[in-house]
């Protein structure tokens, strides 16, 4: 699909005045479990909008609360997250072949790493959607696994043989980006997405 419309307008444009020429298919590519729902107001118009939704999400147990994952190995660490990302999609609206969770290559911090293994995986999947637009954190961020995720894809994005947008996403962890896209959102929504977040227990 030709992405020229994603040029039009003065920067920053409000998503909602965009006009898009039909239905395209979205991708997704989540480091931590809860990365989806930073931008859950976002993918939610979106996905109202007709829009072919697909979530990738690197499986970690990392970013538990100390004193909430006391006593728990590892494994359980990432079931519980997996768990608890599972019921934020389900409150979402996504269906079951949407999403799944990727047991990537992580490092010692047990957050996914920037390997040639991981992209590879990535790249087939990302092939066989074929997606118009990515979306991911932003590779100017203090969190590690936010840099490596992006950096995959932006590898991956250049290498395939149709055009595909990369939609990178400000996070509380973001340094500074380029504002292209927003969208704002009201009260009614606002609590909406504190529901969507409030399924990660663990991290509050």
């Amino acid at each position: 699909m030709n992405l020229d419309f994603l040029r039009e307008g003065a920067r920053p444009v409000d998503l909602r005045n965009v006009r898009w020429p039909g239905k395209l298919t979205l991708l997704v590519t989540a480091p931590h479990p809860d990365d989806f729902d930073a931008i859950g107001v976002t993918l939610r118009y979106l996905a109202d909008q007709g829009h072919e939704l697909h979530v990738l999400v690197a499986e970690t147990g990392s970013g538990i609360d100390k004193v909430y994952g006391a006593g728990m190995t590892q494994a359980e660490r990432t079931r519980l997250r997996v768990m608890e990302q599972t019921g934020s999609f389900r409150y979402f609206g996504l269906q079951e072949g949407s999403y799944r969770f990727l047991a990537l290559d992580n490092a010692a911090d047990d957050q996914v790493a920037d390997t040639a293994g991981n992209r590879q995986i990535l790249e087939k999947i990302v092939r066989d959607i074929r997606p118009d637009m990515l979306f991911m954190p932003h590779g100017n961020d203090t969190n590690r696994a936010h840099r490596a995720m992006y950096a995959m894809m932006k590898t991956i994005a250049a290498s395939v043989e149709w055009p595909v947008a990369m939609m990178m996403n400000s996070d509380v962890k973001t340094v500074e980006m380029r504002k292209d896209f927003y969208l704002a959102f009201d009260e009614r929504q606002a609590q909406w997405k504190s529901r969507l977040l409030r399924y990660h227990d663990s991290q509050h």
